[in-house]
């Protein structure tokens, strides 16, 4: 059995789209599934989906856009220095670049700033809106932040300055005392659609300043889109999707420099936003100062670009190779935090990077499936800081509120939060925040969910169906890649693949069809040929040599079947097990822990998993214990000191032969004449000690001191009553079963055994 790591959750089957919808539309079966279980099935819904029709809504409907507009055209008449005052992720950097270059175009004197940081955090810093005073500033503009800066625009309205929020962040209880601010959730305006992100808000006003926008604007306003993760749909949507068309027509020179340097030459698509060049404008800001990527941004000169762009790369590895580091000593400390039993992962070292600690608690909790939080440890400064994640069952930021006395600073939303406390408050928090959960939650109540689109049959997974899921794109939040089940998909092969097998490559047996599941590569040692599973998972076209085949991104899978194993070759290692682990062992060891039993011992406890470690003595012996064993997963290594399956049992003639030769001797010192005995009867030395045990057995021989005699008798014996002789024959029998027999035949004999009655 292979739990899966996800609840699985169906949606409402639903046919509502109509028939001459369908058609309008050219819907495939599997196009309408899809909008289906997203509740996309008006005509209007429907269009927004696949549609490039303009939703563009009238900048004019923005809180204080005109009252913003007529104070910067003031500013530009008069010359006064304006400051934008950005951010430093690549929301921040894209907001930055639009506002300053359409400032720039109009002819303004217009400078910009980006906070560190580490040293001013997000938002507006006293100390830099301070710095603009005593440079001249009269009007500060602030893109992707300002809504909760109340002190900092109170202080630059003291200082005489004016001050314009455009941002997109939750409003507080109250307004800051901005000259204008520009939100699209502003509580005394209606604008049509309440979510755009930082370089959204930054492309209206550009939109109200100048009549003809250039297309780099939206571009930038896509990347902060995407990177920002607000929901792709309404005007989000047609900023992204006429981003991504006009990225393709003409790459800016900043972008190219990008992509050069990560290796990429194929189509732009979400995606390729998502996966390189927003990480890559998120992490100089993660190490540095984000000022680079603006930088980057800005330059129109190819030359510029590529060398910018190059140090951006720099950065990236730089933050990759910090990422993986602390994942890796953060895993290690989760792990002996869930055997002590922990539900909320509070891991904190010193020396930990706090730039990149949110991408670590993120990898943490896909992992392990709790709330996670990551602190750095400053000693020198006694304090504690960094970022923590959650799951959709907790809000991370309701349990930070509920202890709020143990935490000096913090901020975020139910899924992710940053914090800053004292380092004597560590232990006291984590032992806080697991008492917690435990009150509210059991283990199986923190189970994360997986939303299913719909469940395909194999022959739905063809390439023309792929290709018209792909009309369903961009997908990002809110309109995520659709997500399939798959059932009774049978397993041809399975193997880690990448560095140190990380990640899984499955071939089905159905169609050439393979699966690919990143970083579940441990997962192919409890594979086994023609294991039949269910998974969920993303269709993609794999294109290879000019051929094109399906595959399925795997997001989850298990499967209800018992698992035989097979661990019988010594270079394959088992894996680490639990406590619901019994192991069977040979009568000769001696039990070492109470989940130890001996092969035809009862077995009363139930055990997830169960260890065949050594061979038995007979097959009614494991007999036994298979009609006894219930475990989901067995595992066959069978320990043996010496195989005798080749050596056979000797022919009758041999024994008699040797018998014999031992009674026309009389006496045999077998130390001086077994060699000579051995060539004479031209067997191995080991079965001649066989042959010798079997008289023995008999009666018909009597050792001593080495020497052989003959004992004589009248009796009649026969060599197959032997007991010894009877030992050999069922333990080559075991051998042939459990040792020889290529690994289908033994596990189709186990399962065969497992399902006769007690």
């Amino acid at each position: 059995m292979i739990q899966s790591k996800y609840q699985w959750l169906s949606r409402e089957e639903k046919t509502s789209i109509t028939s001459s919808l369908i058609e309008k539309f050219n819907l495939t079966p599997i196009m309408r599934k899809v909008l289906e279980s997203k509740d996309i099935t008006t005509e209007s819904s429907i269009e927004e989906i696949l549609s490039s029709n303009a939703i563009n809504h009238d900048s004019k409907q923005l809180s204080d856009i005109e009252k913003a507009t007529e104070r910067i055209h003031n500013a530009i008449n008069k010359q006064e220095p304006i400051l934008v005052y950005g951010d430093y992720d690549a929301d921040g950097v894209t907001s930055t670049t639009i506002l300053v270059d359409v400032l720039e175009r109009l002819g303004a004197v217009v400078s910009w700033y980006i906070p560190n940081r580490f040293t001013e955090g997000y938002g507006p810093s006293e100390l830099a809106f301070r710095n603009a005073h005593d440079e001249g500033i009269q009007l500060i503009i602030t893109v992707d932040n300002g809504i909760q800066g109340h002190n900092e625009i109170r202080l630059a309205k003291d200082l005489g300055m004016d001050v314009i929020v455009t941002d997109h962040h939750e409003i507080g209880e109250t307004l800051p005392e901005a000259f204008a601010i520009v939100h699209p959730m502003h509580p005394e305006y209606s604008y049509p659609f309440q979510y755009l992100c930082g370089a959204g808000v930054a492309l209206k006003l550009a939109q109200n300043l100048i009549s003809d926008i250039p297309s780099e604007y939206w571009i930038l306003a896509m990347i902060g889109t995407i990177a920002d993760l607000v929901p792709l749909k309404d005007e989000n949507r047609y900023i992204v999707k006429k981003g991504l068309s006009l990225i393709n027509d003409r790459v800016p020179v900043a972008i190219s420099a990008l992509l050069n340097q990560a290796g990429f030459s194929e189509t732009i698509t979400e995606e390729t936003i998502g996966f390189l060049i927003g990480p890559r404008l998120n992490a100089v800001g993660r190490l540095e100062e984000a000022s680079l990527a603006v930088e980057l941004l800005m330059t129109k000169e190819i030359e510029e670009a590529e060398f910018l762009a190059e140090q951006v790369e720099y950065f990236n590895n730089e933050r990759k190779a910090i990422v993986e580091d602390i994942t890796e000593e953060a895993m290690d400390m989760a792990e002996i935090d869930i055997k002590n039993g922990h539900q909320f992962l509070l891991l904190a070292q010193e020396g930990w990077h706090e730039g990149v600690l949110g991408i670590v608690a993120s990898r943490i909790v896909e992992q392990f499936n709790l709330p996670t939080m990551i602190l750095n440890i400053d000693r020198q400064q006694s304090t504690a800081k960094g970022s923590a994640r959650s799951i959709t069952q907790v809000s991370m930021y309701d349990i930070l509120n509920e202890h709020r006395t143990l935490i000096d600073k913090f901020g975020g939303h139910h899924m992710a939060a940053g914090l800053t406390l004292s380092v004597d408050q560590v232990d006291p928090l984590r032992e806080a925040l697991n008492k917690w959960m435990t009150l509210h939650f059991e283990d199986e109540d923190l189970k994360p969910e997986k939303q299913i689109d719909a469940v395909l049959d194999i022959e739905d997974i063809t390439i023309e169906n792929i290709q018209s899921i792909e009309r369903l794109r961009p997908f990002g939040s809110e309109f995520n890649r659709p997500i399939f089940r798959f059932n009774r998909l049978v397993i041809q092969d399975a193997k880690g693949i990448g560095q140190q097998k990380k990640h899984l490559k499955i071939a089905f047996t159905e169609q050439n069809l393979q699966g690919l599941y990143w970083n579940q590569g441990d997962l192919a040692q409890v594979m086994t040929k023609d294991q039949s599973i269910d998974a969920l998972g993303e269709l993609q076209i794999n294109e290879w040599n000019g051929f094109q085949t399906p595959q399925i991104i795997l997001k989850d899978l298990k499967s209800d079947e018992r698992q035989i194993l097979d661990y019988r070759n010594k270079t394959k290692h088992l894996p680490e097990f639990n406590a619901q682990t019994c192991y069977l062992i040979h009568p000769s060891e001696d039990k070492k822990s109470d989940n130890e039993f001996y092969y035809g011992e009862p077995i009363e406890a139930r055990y997830e998993k169960c260890v065949f470690r050594d061979l038995p003595l007979t097959i009614e012996d494991i007999q036994t214990s298979l009609q006894h064993i219930n475990a989901s997963q067995i595992y066959l290594v069978f320990n043996h000191q010496k195989s005798i399956y080749f050596e056979g049992v000797p022919k009758v003639e041999v024994f008699k032969k040797c018998y014999k030769a031992l009674y026309q001797k009389g006496k045999t010192n077998l130390v001086q004449e077994g060699m000579q005995l051995s060539q004479f009867l031209k067997v191995d030395p080991n079965i001649l000690k066989f042959i010798l045990k079997v008289f023995l057995d008999l009666g018909l021989i009597a050792q001593k001191n080495g020497t052989i005699e003959i004992v004589p008798t009248q009796q009649k014996l026969s060599i197959e009553s032997s007991r010894v002789y009877q030992a050999r024959l069922e333990r080559i029998n075991v051998e042939k079963i459990l040792l020889y027999q290529d690994f289908s035949s033994t596990r189709n004999w186990i399962e065969a055994q497992m399902l006769k009655e007690n």
